[in-house]
């Protein structure tokens, strides 16, 4: 499962050790092209690649269907000149489902629910929660803070929020205010992560203007916890991995030289090559 498909969707998926014919169904915050322009080369490459066989199973809001009709004229020719009697064409085939607020997945003892958010420009908008068992996560997408994600959060063990701040000159500017308005403050994230209180709280989508480099991730902790929020806080990083479970084990990435094979029987080709 994959929650957006952002640029280089693959090299992380494969990064974190999980083969990319594996990955099957994909839930779509919003349409924004830096959430779904990973899709197409997850939809094709460990296709022709890897041999999948498995159809995509894509969730997201509504004008997600048209996106996808949109992709697949963009790729008419691999479709039409690809596909073989081994690499057949119906495998690229994509089920999409646009979803409203409410439950919209349940397999496998994991139920997935989307929530409404507010994201302007990038509406209709959602975040997720995910229940598995007694342990759940909340995503809350690109969104600012909203009564229906301090609901969906109560209870969760981890919420992963996004996180937008400049320096002070440059938020005392405007320079950023359409950028602000529609994204999480750190304040804001205070209020979520204090209200619904969480065994853990992540930032992703994390948008620094001004604070460069550890420092300026040490503004929007330090924001943070001035607003209120003194629970357990991480900066999120990429490749980080994060177990739930009676514990919260939280590993950092690893050496792409350390990665096992992971292609498996009958893959077309090796490994890429980085």
């Amino acid at each position: 499962m994959l929650f957006d498909a952002g640029r280089g969707a693959v090299d992380g998926i494969y990064s974190a050790r999980v083969r990319p014919q594996d990955v099957t169904a994909i839930f779509l915050t919003h349409l924004h092209n830096d959430h779904i322009e990973g899709l197409p080369t997850l939809w094709m490459t460990p296709w022709f690649l890897l041999g999948r066989q498995t159809k995509l199973r894509v969730w997201g809001p509504p004008g997600t269907r048209a996106m996808v009709e949109g992709m697949r004229q963009m790729y008419a020719h691999d479709l039409e000149q690809r596909s073989n009697t081994v690499l057949k064409r119906e495998y690229l085939d994509v089920t999409v489902q646009e979803i409203t607020a409410g439950r919209v997945y349940s397999e496998g003892g994991i139920i997935v629910t989307a929530v409404p958010v507010e994201h302007h420009d990038g509406n209709p908008a959602f975040g997720y929660r995910l229940d598995a068992g007694a342990h759940s996560v909340l995503l809350t997408g690109d969104a600012t803070l909203s009564d229906s994600l301090l609901t969906a959060g109560k209870g969760a063990d981890v919420v992963i929020s996004n996180v937008a701040a400049g320096s002070e000159n440059i938020e005392r500017s405007g320079a950023i205010a359409p950028v602000l308005a529609k994204l999480m403050l750190p304040e804001q994230a205070a209020r979520l992560f204090a209200t619904t209180r969480p065994r853990l709280a992540v930032f992703s989508h994390i948008v620094k203007k001004g604070l460069p480099g550890a420092a300026g991730d040490g503004i929007i902790l330090s924001r943070t916890r001035k607003a209120g929020y003194s629970g357990p806080l991480r900066m999120g990083m990429d490749g980080m991995k994060i177990t739930v479970g009676d514990a919260i084990r939280i590993e950092h990435a690893q050496s792409r030289r350390t990665l096992p094979d992971l292609d498996g029987p009958g893959a077309v080709f090796a490994r890429p090559v980085h």
